[in-house]
């Protein structure tokens, strides 16, 4: 991170009371994924819980620094870029199948027993459908919302901002278009925002996402409705959080969604829109706190119903 941004992030997490340390902002990492596509990654220190964490369309990793910070050291935050999204490699075709074998690609990667894992719109339809291959490695599921129906048309004017940026001159000209579409968002959360989806070209600052293509929303759409079938397999801790603002996901289908999965619950954050992580960290931290915790108390629950004779097995 240059120190622009760090002094803009160390301001927008003073701003929320969200502790700024700089020991613990993020390194950058790559992995080679199966297809040898390169992929970036943020690495935020912490230990000893392991959550991963998948951004939504036309957002990169950046999106949940503030989250990454809000919470605090015993949580190891790792924060793909999906392919196509922020530093990691452009391919000739996205699909969810895709992206849900580049994130089992970054967890074998790593290594770890077990892994949390939360998706935020796109990133949530990735990471249910990444969950039931993982298996016992995955400790919780969190989606941030997202559903299996959504209101698409909810996020049209958005879509067609994104859909319509040109090259612009400076990164604050792109801003100031974007806060008349968002008059909510914080000023300065959305510089933020948009120094990390920004890149100089020939022609001004433009995106570093792939922009090549539109976006196979039938495809995605498509695929959020397939998380209904594979809900009752998924066994873990599962989260579905609401952004009060947000009209994306409707009370009714967050209360729907979540029920549909063994050991699922719901929560509304107000005072956020769909980009919850941006909108609210600190109170979206304090719902993720809750659920690692619950999944740590299960495994500990299971540990404890073993026979002796296994747990000493599981010791040594």
């Amino acid at each position: 991170m240059n120190q622009p941004s760090i002094q803009l992030l160390s301001r927008l997490a003073l701003a929320r009371a969200i502790p700024f340390r700089t020991h613990r902002l993020p390194a950058s990492g790559w992995l080679e994924a199966s297809d040898g596509l390169r992929l970036h990654y943020l690495d935020w220190p912490g230990d000893p819980h392991t959550l991963v964490l998948l951004h939504g369309g036309a957002l990169s990793a950046h999106t949940f620094d503030l989250l990454a910070l809000a919470l605090g050291d015993d949580v190891r935050c790792i924060a793909l870029d999906l392919r196509g999204h922020g530093a990691s490699g452009w391919a000739d075709e996205y699909s969810v199948e895709r992206w849900a074998a580049d994130v089992r690609d970054l967890v074998r990667q790593f290594g770890v027993a077990a892994i949390h894992l939360a998706g935020m719109s796109l990133g949530g339809c990735v990471a249910g459908h990444a969950a039931a291959a993982l298996g016992d490695r995955l400790a919780s599921l969190t989606f941030i919302d997202v559903g299996d129906q959504v209101n698409f048309t909810a996020s049209a004017r958005m879509r067609a901002f994104i859909e319509g940026v040109r090259p612009v001159a400076q990164v604050e000209g792109l801003v100031r278009q974007a806060l008349a579409v968002s008059p909510r968002t914080d000023p300065d959360l959305m510089l933020y925002r948009y120094q990390s989806l920004l890149t100089p070209g020939p022609d001004g600052f433009g995106w570093k996402a792939d922009r090549r293509r539109p976006t196979n929303f039938p495809h995605i759409l498509g695929k959020l409705a397939e998380l209904a079938d594979l809900a009752p397999r998924i066994s873990c801790p599962v989260l579905v959080v609401k952004g009060g603002r947000s009209r994306v996901l409707s009370q009714a289908g967050l209360e729907q969604f979540a029920g549909r999965f063994p050991r699922g619950g719901w929560a509304v954050v107000p005072g956020a829109g769909h980009n919850i992580q941006e909108d609210q960290p600190a109170a979206l931290a304090a719902e993720l706190q809750l659920v690692i915790t619950r999944a740590a108390h299960a495994t500990l629950q299971r540990t404890a119903d073993l026979p002796r004779s296994r747990q000493t097995r599981s010791r040594t």
